[in-house]
């Protein structure tokens, strides 16, 4: 690791006073992969994504609701899926068109338990065209991991999206953070001890996935996402602008989600409600994690 974090936001810039000339100056870095399409033409080809959560309170399940719902918008089969370790409310939060009484679960074991039931027909539904599977509390039968969640969605033809909730270091999510396939976000609030906390984090995922040789922009690391999410009214990017100028070149992108009152009201997300920059937001998001 050659960064210096040892005073990495104490110097953060009082409310009206600018960022320095380096943050002005730089802008994220998205990182678009080609990949060959069914056609065979070279193209984006939109990848799995896990968000986490770089601490508590960071907003991983309204952003995986977001991010599959712009998937959805554009017309691929996608389903935004309760990674979290005992159960969120991913489905109570965005199934606003029908909340199957289906866990994950009894899909990945309804046709026995090397088999899972068809998909489509167990899937929650919310009005923007994704599907949910939320999850019960119950451990994943036998050997089964989230790896054998994600083979099955495949097979069944979906592009997911996982809310894996915090912390990021839970053993549960191991399979999908060593699946080089799969987009990683990590969000956080915008707040200043939130992305301190990130410094952490980031440390954990260079030591535990980080392969040998892989320098600076490279590795897990250099494929993640940091989502600064405002969930207070206004648009102080001050945490923002701090992590743009100590991290470009390091991570894949730093993004904004804009304060929307839809989603702070902390009740059912209906999509075609979210205010027009977070759509916006979420879209951009989408264009630098494909693939």
């Amino acid at each position: 690791m050659d960064q210096d974090w040892s005073r990495w936001l104490d110097e953060v810039p009082e409310e009206g006073e600018s960022p320095s000339p380096a943050a002005r100056s730089k802008a994220p870095v998205a990182r678009l992969r080609k990949r060959r399409g069914d056609s065979g033409a070279p193209g984006p080809v939109q990848r799995p994504i896990l968000v986490v959560g770089g601490c508590g309170g960071a907003g991983t399940t309204t952003t995986a609701l977001g991010i599959a719902g712009e998937i959805g918008a554009a017309g691929a089969q996608t389903v935004a899926v309760d990674a979290t370790f005992a159960g969120s409310d991913l489905a109570l939060r965005g199934a606003d068109e029908h909340l199957s009484p289906i866990s994950l679960q009894s899909w990945l074991y309804g046709r026995g338990e090397d088999e899972a039931a068809p998909l489509k027909e167990c899937l929650s539904r919310a009005t923007s065209g994704i599907g949910l599977l939320w999850r019960d509390p119950e451990p994943l039968r036998r050997r089964a991991t989230y790896l054998t969640v994600a083979r099955a969605i495949a097979d069944a033809g979906y592009t997911p999206v996982y809310d894996g909730g915090n912390p990021i270091a839970g053993r549960h999510l191991r399979p999908l953070l060593e699946d080089g396939d799969i987009a990683l976000v990590l969000a956080i609030p915008a707040r200043a001890d939130a992305a301190n906390r990130l410094r952490v984090t980031l440390e954990w995922l260079d030591d535990q996935f980080g392969g040998p040789g892989e320098g600076q922009g490279e590795g897990i690391v250099g494929d993640t996402t940091i989502v600064v999410s405002h969930q207070l009214p206004g648009s102080d990017s001050r945490v923002a602008d701090h992590l743009r100028e100590h991290l470009d070149g390091w991570v894949g992108d730093i993004l904004e989600l804009p304060y929307d009152p839809h989603l702070a009201r902390g009740e059912l997300v209906r999509h075609s409600d979210l205010a027009p920059g977070t759509r916006r937001a979420y879209r951009r998001l989408l264009a630098g994690v494909a693939s």
